[in-house]
């Protein structure tokens, strides 16, 4: 490959979220693999871009212009075949910010807010924390992979002004279809549900599978839409703070400006904006190798369980970089099982409950790590979940 993805990198000392539940000095090997945030450097170009904006030495107040829309336009094109205009941009300080604001942009207080469940946990809280009300439909697991209840979905749509979609699915790694999502739209359409869709992993697609963007099924499925997108999963920029919301419908992109303007964040970092501009024009080379790592090390831990614990299922990997697997036949629920990994394994994942009951005793795991990561931290499981069986 070009690009390096094996070297390990520390972020002790760096006040990198997940890496501070480790505390000062985390055993040797042990690399969290829990939040959704690469283990992997960013782009070389992109890394020399910000030396050089850090070196020009004066970081004011910023507003993006035509440079940002016009990089946001090109990757929308190239990368997703669609042409979007730079007035539909909306630009947030991250997408789950984006989705506060939208849940109080088009619900009342008490209103209630669809979600396919198990799901990406701040949906629940931005839905919960403004007031309103969550309505689950739960995915179903039939012959090894998740499906959407359709009949579920639309009895329980009837009641809901808003539906949150997860595209691709976190943290089931689900790439929906044009079929499932233009099934999906017709159900809101139908019962005047207005979609809002979170793409912020539709550039992490694996062999096979190709992610379509909810509003390109066509102007009445855009008109009735709120996209949101961001470069911080695709070039690990998670801490720049950079997002975009898409809408082409006038009425609903001014009730969403609004909501961002009182959430008081209307200010933005250089930092972002250079990363993002440097990424979406210069970096495609870089995602294309980067899925290739993700995939490869997807297949290792899918051959890894397979040969030591066949009765882990684990999840087809379609899009993310987030393997989901299947620990309920290790006898502890969802809590116990999560403090056994990391008090015996030293392994920090995600525990599957936290993305609702329908996660319980499921476990997440980070795939944007070097190879030597994944393995020593399987390594680490094995030994530990070997010592259930004496």
């Amino acid at each position: 490959m070009k690009y390096d993805f094996t070297t390990v990198h520390t972020r002790v000392g760096m006040e990198a979220a997940k890496w501070e539940e480790l505390g000062p000095s985390p055993a040797p090997g042990v690399v969290p693999l829990s939040v959704a945030d690469m283990e992997l450097l960013s782009p070389p170009e992109i890394i020399e871009e910000l030396k050089k904006t850090a070196e020009f030495g004066m970081w004011g107040y910023t507003a993006w212009g035509k440079p940002y829309a016009d990089a946001v336009k090109h990757w929308m094109s190239t990368r997703h075949g669609w042409e979007v205009q730079r007035d539909w941009l909306v630009q947030t300080n991250g997408v789950v910010q984006g989705l506060f604001a939208a849940v109080r942009a088009y619900t009342e207080p008490g209103d209630r807010a669809l979600i396919l469940t198990p799901v990406y946990y701040p949906f629940y809280r931005a839905i919960k924390l403004n007031g309103r009300t969550v309505v689950e439909s739960p995915l179903k697991l039939e012959s090894g992979r998740y499906e959407v209840d359709f009949d579920d979905f639309e009895e329980k749509a009837k009641d809901c002004k808003l539906f949150i979609l997860c595209s691709p699915h976190n943290p089931v790694g689900r790439v929906w279809t044009e079929a499932e999502l233009r099934r999906l739209g017709d159900i809101c359409l139908k019962h005047n549900v207005l979609v809002i869709s979170d793409e912020i992993h539709f550039d992490l697609i694996m062999p096979g599978h190709k992610h379509v963007s909810f509003p390109t099924l066509g102007a009445e499925y855009a008109g009735h839409c709120v996209m949101f997108s961001a470069a911080s999963k695709t070039f690990s920029l998670a801490g720049l703070c950079v997002a975009n919301a898409i809408v082409p419908n006038p009425e609903l992109r001014q009730k969403l400006e609004e909501q961002v303007n009182i959430s008081g964040c209307n200010t933005y970092s250089i930092f972002g904006i250079r990363a993002l501009e440097t990424g979406y024009w210069k970096c495609a080379d870089w995602v294309d190798q980067l899925n290739q790592h993700i995939w490869g090390n997807y297949c290792y831990l899918k051959d890894f369980m397979a040969k030591h614990f066949p009765d882990v299922w684990v999840a087809d990997l379609e899009g993310t970089y987030l393997a989901w697997f299947d620990c309920r036949g290790f006898g502890m629920d969802g809590h116990a099982l999560g403090d056994y990994l990391r008090e015996k394994a030293g392994l920090y994942l995600d525990d599957g409950y936290i993305f609702g009951p329908a996660g319980d005793g499921f476990e997440r795991l980070n795939l944007a790590c070097p190879r030597k990561v994944l393995e020593e931290a399987l390594d680490r499981f094995k030994s530990a979940m070997d010592r259930l069986k004496k």
